[in-house]
């Protein structure tokens, strides 16, 4: 077993990242989809707000990414759904929020407003398809 501050390598070689590094990955997977539909994207760190992105229409939107790995299936549900740990407030900070399912490289985005005070949202496995993600981007980032 190795270790590090941010993952642990274990036999047979699978890695374990900490939570700061699946965010860090998302927000990194979630700007480079991004770039690939024409939205320009700094990355910042400022409490709430991960990325600004510029729209191919000239507006500029605050993006919150939130990350996972993997999906679970968890008590009465039978399709697995992947959970985020959300920590909203009253000043929300950023217009919309990513949730990105790191082992499909596929994201799903919402406004502020659409999101309850929950600590976690969870969505079924079979909402992150590729459509989906489009027709979010087209929505919210356009």
């Amino acid at each position: 077993m190795l270790q590090g501050p941010r993952a642990t390598i274990r036999e047979p070689w699978t890695l374990e990242l900490s939570k700061q590094s699946i965010g860090r990955a998302g927000e990194f997977q979630a700007a480079a989809i991004f770039e690939r539909h024409g939205i320009v994207t700094t990355h910042v760190d400022i409490y709430g707000v991960d990325l600004w992105c510029q729209t191919p229409s000239g507006r500029r939107v605050s993006v919150q990414v939130k990350a996972t790995q993997k999906p679970t299936a968890s008590g009465q549900h039978t399709t697995p759904r992947y959970a985020f740990q959300l920590r909203l407030r009253e000043d929300n900070l950023a217009d919309v929020y990513c949730l990105i399912a790191l082992d499909q490289s596929l994201f799903r985005l919402f406004s502020a407003s659409e999101l309850t005070r929950t600590t976690t949202k969870k969505i079924s496995a079979l909402q992150f398809t590729e459509d989906a993600m489009l027709t979010d981007i087209k929505r919210y980032l356009y």
